[in-house]
Formats: structure tokens, C-alpha cells, sequence
């Protein structure tokens, strides 16, 4: 049996495992293909890149399952990966003027996109044969305004795109001689090369109407130049024919001055989407993507049609347990506050039932058997990378047990608590080794420190859940002291915790009303290894600088009172919508 659950990066897999793995989104999918401008944020495995592609036009083009009677030319989403060697220039840093330095960051992004505007459409029939008649005036046209010659023997688009191909390579060489400022006099711009590429498109009938989308990927990788260039272009007021959707991971996310100092405007120039959506409950956004993914998986690649929550039982030790707990719970609150007072019993069961669960274990006792795709789904944190993960190893582990002879119409408890537990120890490992090895940015000192601050934090939602009297089972935390003077390298160290994933950010309200608030939510597959309950609850730990510095720096445990009134917050996660 192929393993269902294997994750690659977006950008590796095939068209049809793109349209057979990509699970839509109704509101992700509107916003891709309005004509709004749009900032895509989330951390690496989020999606973000799977979101882009299976939006683009190659994609669309080649879905066997698209709407006949839709208008394919209607919007034409062109897929703009920022990793390429165009966008990874850096002769811009042997320049001191920073006019020229622009320039050159601008060039080298509108060639990228021209590039991947004509590839998208030159070997389409289509548009081949839209072409048929305008090739000649229009080959004319841009040969005339560039002062270029473009190959007799190819297509206008073909022709276009091999012309983009070789000014690239005429750039370099010319950049290359730093003496000879020639190639600043002819670098092309948005409104030099894309903005008349664009307008020669739609004269063909089938493009006449054609909104042109340009998604660019990985946002956080350009440079500081060019990211002016990309805000300015966002700024730009007609967007009749074009818009930008802008997909970011949080950490290192570009900033929004333009080229000309101003700033873009959330609201007045792009919109907002976060991909790292509330995974609280069985009932959340990202509960029943990940419900939806997994299922299009299992059914897709190996034929089986059931249910995650059957693919993937809980341990019934670990469902009778918490049961009985909560039934305590329930019991305790009726009595504490009446029969009658339905969601003060429902709180109380929601804070205490799971807590009891973990308390009522002897501390000798093996860890809890993890289990269940409720389960699965709390250790991913809200990432689908994350979600994918154990499901890979749980499966991969079943087929060399069985020496692939068997077909696996589940993964039994056993497994999955034995792969969870492994793949809490490999995250644990990753930052004992030293994190130095994998962020640039880090020093040893600093790796350290990491640890030591993760460390006590574990160490402290341990007490909490074992002794805490209001919310035992808070697994996120708040700074406060923020005028405290470690707070800036406190952030250089959350910050490189981040980017090594094994700390995410969210937005929620804060106590004072009107303003938001940063709250950090450890990588949840840390948990199991240290016997926490990975569920977590709407609740966030406010800790002073501080003692997060002492922790990181000391290796001192974060002081907290067993009832230090930490206010419950109900929602912390802002909705799409909310």
C-alpha cells in the first residue's frame, strides 16, 4: 500500500497530486480569486504555497472537475515562486546607491513575472490559436519599443518568454561589470514591461475581459528592495486588470513601506488572511479541514472509505479514563454551583475533567496512551505539515510491520501513541542538538537558551496541570514587563524558536479592551514526551519577562501562584470573519 499521508513541499508534487491531495477552502478559495489584493499568512507547512498552486491558472487549466461552462480566461492566476535564482540576486549589495539598487531589484522581479505570465499560456491551443492573427503586428510592436529582436520562427508569447530568458542572462553579465551603468538605463519596470505585456494580452477575444492575478510565493525571502517594489505595486490604485495576493510566513514577514516611503494599508490597499485557524475542539475550522484532508487521502490513494476518527481510534483506556473524569467534574459542579446553572457545570467539566484524568496517574506510571485522531490533530498545532507527520510514521511503521502484505484499515492505539512519543522525543532532540545547526541567525549561546527556556516552560504547565486551581491545563503564554530590559533578545530568542517551528505565534484579544495581543503557543508535539494533555484550553499563561530571561538565561523555573487568577479567554484566535 503507497502511504497516503507522505508530505512534500508544494512546489515538488505533480498537477494531479496537487488536484488530488488539495482539500478547498471556501473562504481562502473566494479571496485567491477575487480581484482584491491579499497578504496569505502562515508559518511553513500551513498551506500557503498548496493554496497558491491549486488557485493558479495551470492548475485550473488541467482540473478535470472545473466548471465547463465557467469562463476559464476570466482570471488568469500566475504562480510567482520567490525562490528562484532571479529573486536571489544579490549584486544589489555591492551597490552603495540605493537608486541603482532598487532599480536592479525591480528588474529582476518584473522578468520573473513576465516569465511566468507567458509560460502559463504560450502552449495553449487557445491562445495559440487566438494569437494566430495578431502575432506578426504584436511581435512588430514590442520589438519596435524595446529596441529587441524577437525569434521570427516562435509564437508572440513564445517568443516573449525567450526574450525574457536571454535579457536575464544579457543582466547578469552586464551587472557583473561594475563599470558600465548601461544596464540601469534600460531596466524594465512594472510599467515598462508587464503593465504593456498585459495590455497586448487582453487584445486577443479570449483574453479581452482577463484579470491577471499574480500570486507571489514566499514573500518573506525577498529583499528589502525588493519588497518596496512589491508594496508599491500594491499601492498602485487601478487594479482593473491586475492584483497581487502575497503569500508570507510570520516570522521575518515584509514590511509595508513603499519605494517612495509611504505605507500600505490593511483594509485600503490589501486584505488579511490568516491560514492558522482555531483547532481548540473536534467542532473548529482546522479540526474539520483536517478531518477533510485525511479523508480525501485515505480515499484517494489507497481506496478506503471511513472515517479519521476510525482510521485512527483512541485507546479505550484513554476514552474511559477522561469519561469518568469528567463525570467527577460534573458531579463536583453541580454541586458547587447547582443543577440549574447548566454552563457554569459545562465550564467546570471543560477545566477539570481532563485535568483530573492526568492527575489521577502515578507519577511512575508509564505515560498516557496518546491516542485517537482528536488527538493528532491537538499535537498538530494547526499546521497541516504537523498534522501529516505522525500520520506518515504511524503508517509507514504499519507497513514494515506487516512486510507489506497486508492492507492497514486502521493504526491501532499502540502505534499511534508509540510514533507520538517518538516524534516528541525527535523535536526535544532537534533542541538539545543546538538549534545553531539549523537557523542561521542563532549562536550557540542562544541555542542553549532556547532549551532551557522551553525546558522550564514545560516544567511549569506540568505544575500547573497537576496543582493549578483555575486553568490547569493552559499550554500558551503572554508576555508581560515588556519594558523590561531583556525584552528585545527575549524576542531574538522566541524568534528563533519560531523559526525553527517549534513555537508558533496567534493574535487575541488582550485584557485592555480594543487592543491585540501576541500570545505564543509551543509546538504541541513537545507535550507528550513531558505526560502534558496536548488538547490544551482557552487560556493563556501571562509571564514576566523577566522570569522567561532567568529560565533562558539561568536555567530558573518560572514562579507562578497555584491560583495566580489568569483570566479565561474564549476566543483568542481572530476569525476570518470576526
Amino acid at each position: 500500500m503507497k502511504n497516503p499521508f507522505e508530505y512534500e513541499t508544494a512546489k515538488n508534487l505533480t498537477v494531479n497530486e496537487i488536484l488530488d491531495y488539495y482539500e478547498p477552502h471556501f473562504n481562502y478559495s473566494r479571496f485567491l480569486e477575487s480581484k482584491r489584493n491579499i497578504f496569505l499568512l502562515g508559518e511553513r507547512g500551513s498551506g500557503k504555497t498548496m493554496a497558491l498552486l491549486y488557485s493558479s491558472f495551470k492548475i485550473k487549466y488541467q482540473d478535470p472537475k472545473r466548471n465547463k461552462d465557467e469562463d476559464l480566461f476570466e482570471k488568469v492566476a500566475v504562480h510567482i515562486p520567490c525562490i528562484t535564482p532571479l529573486f536571489h540576486k544579490r549584486e544589489y549589495l555591492l551597490l552603495d546607491n540605493d537608486y541603482k539598487a532598487q532599480i536592479s531589484a525591480e528588474h529582476y522581479f518584473v522578468l520573473s513575472i513576465a516569465y511566468e505570465l507567458t509560460d502559463s499560456l504560450k502552449d495553449l491551443e487557445e491562445v495559440k490559436e487566438a494569437f494566430k492573427d495578431l502575432d506578426k503586428e504584436f511581435k512588430e510592436d514590442f520589438e519596435y519599443i524595446f529596441s529587441i529582436e524577437l525569434n521570427k520562427k516562435l509564437s508572440f508569447l513564445d517568443a516573449v518568454n525567450k526574450w525574457v530568458i536571454k535579457e536575464n542572462i544579457n543582466t547578469q553579465i552586464q551587472a557583473n561589470d561594475t563599470k558600465n551603468d548601461e544596464f540601469y538605463s534600460r531596466a524594465l519596470t512594472m510599467s515598462t514591461l508587464l503593465i504593456p505585456l498585459m495590455n497586448k494580452i487582453k487584445k486577443a477575444k479570449i483574453l479581452k475581459n482577463t484579470h491577471f492575478i499574480f500570486l507571489i510565493d514566499d514573500a518573506q525571502d525577498l529583499n528589502i528592495h525588493q519588497v518596496k517594489v512589491l508594496n508599491s505595486w500594491i499601492a498602485y490604485r487601478d487594479h482593473s486588470d491586475f492584483s497581487i495576493k502575497v503569500a508570507t510566513a510570520k516570522v521575518n514577514k515584509p514590511r509595508r513601506i513603499t519605494t517612495t516611503g509611504g505605507a500600505i494599508l490593511e483594509g485600503h490597499d490589501f486584505t488579511t488572511i490568516d491560514l492558522e485557524k482555531p483547532f481548540y475542539n473536534k467542532d473548529s475550522e482546522f479540526s474539520n479541514l483536517a478531518k477533510s484532508i485525511v479523508k480525501r487521502r485515505l480515499k484517494k490513494i489507497n481506496n478506503l472509505d471511513c472515517e479519521p476518527e476510525a482510521f485512527f481510534p483512541t485507546n479505550p483506556d484513554l476514552e474511559k479514563g477522561i469519561e469518568n473524569f469528567k463525570e467527577v467534574a460534573k458531579k463536583e459542579g453541580e454541586k458547587k454551583y447547582g443543577e440549574s446553572e447548566k454552563k457554569k457545570v459545562t465550564d467546570h467539566i471543560y477545566k477539570y475533567g481532563r485535568a483530573y484524568y492526568f492527575r489521577s496517574r502515578s507519577a511512575k506510571a508509564n505515560l498516557p496512551p496518546y491516542s485517537g485522531f482528536d488527538t493528532i490533530i491537538d499535537v498538530s498545532t494547526g499546521i497541516v505539515r504537523n498534522l501529516l507527520d505522525p500520520c506518515y510514521y504511524m503508517f509507514d511503521f504499519m507497513i514494515s510491520s506487516t512486510k507489506g502484505k497486508k492492507n492497514i484499515s486502521s493504526i491501532p492505539p499502540k502505534t499511534q501513541k508509540q510514533i507520538l512519543i517518538e516524534r516528541s522525543d525527535a523535536m526535544w532532540k532537534r533542541l538539545q542538538e543546538g538549534l545553531e545547526n539549523e537557523i542561521e541567525t542563532c549562536s550557540l549561546d542562544q541555542s542553549k537558551m532556547v532549551y532551557k527556556l522551553f525546558d522550564n516552560l514545560m516544567i511549569l504547565f506540568h505544575s500547573r496541570l497537576m496543582r493549578h486551581k483555575s486553568e490547569p491545563r493552559a499550554i500558551m503564554f503572554t508576555i508581560s514587563q515588556q519594558n523590561h530590559e531583556r525584552y528585545d533578545e527575549l524576542l531574538e530568542l522566541l524568534k528563533i524558536a519560531q523559526l525553527a517551528q517549534v513555537l508558533y505565534t496567534r493574535q487575541g484579544n488582550a485584557k485592555d479592551d480594543g487592543r491585540k495581543e501576541t500570545y505564543y503557543v509551543p509546538n504541541r508535539i513537545l507535550l507528550p514526551t513531558r505526560g502534558l494533555d496536548p488538547k490544551g484550553q482557552h487560556a493563556r499563561v501571562s509571564i514576566k519577562c523577566s522570569d522567561l530571561w532567568n529560565a533562558a538565561s539561568n536555567n530558573i523555573k518560572i514562579p507562578y501562584n497555584d491560583n495566580d487568577g489568569d483570566e479565561e479567554d474564549q476566543d483568542i484566535q481572530v476569525e476570518l470573519f470576526g
